[in-house]
């Protein structure tokens, strides 16, 4: 792992920790942008993975970027919603279960678009990987029996 990889991971488990603890009402909002914590299922752990990632709600569904810094590598919460889409996020001071959704085409264009409006530093990680980078949209999905 690069230094950059390594910060990054470093500053996410502590925010991740703040989130949890306050359930969101401490670093829901950093350098005047919106966090969410995003909780996976490790597709090789099984365990719950936290990760606080920058969202834009648009029409009731919260919007992320797996950019991971424009690391070469797909960041960890992205494997694990490949593998299971079912997530809990906690958003604006609310838990609640979702599934993830990874954007292609005129969709994914036009998220990214305003992501990286909101925060331009995107369009910066995108130039730094051969990878494509994500868009992932996350709805509300009732818990199925």
């Amino acid at each position: 792992m690069n230094f950059r990889s390594t910060l990054i991971v470093a500053f996410s488990k502590f925010h991740t920790m703040v989130l949890r603890i306050t359930k969101g009402k401490l670093m829901g909002r950093l350098a005047g942008l919106d966090m969410l914590l995003l909780t996976t299922v490790g597709k090789k752990t099984g365990k719950k993975r936290y990760t606080p990632l920058l969202f834009k709600k648009i029409d009731s569904s919260y919007y992320c970027v797996g950019s991971f810094g424009g690391s070469d590598k797909a960041p960890h919460w992205y494997t694990n919603i490949l593998s299971n889409p079912r997530v809990e996020i906690l958003a604006e001071g609310k838990f609640f279960p979702a599934e993830a959704q990874v954007l292609e085409g005129k969709a994914k264009i036009e998220a990214w678009n305003s992501l990286s409006t909101l925060y331009p530093n995107f369009q910066k990680y995108q130039s730094r990987t051969k990878r494509v980078i994500p868009v992932i949209r996350f709805e509300y999905r009732p818990i199925r029996d």
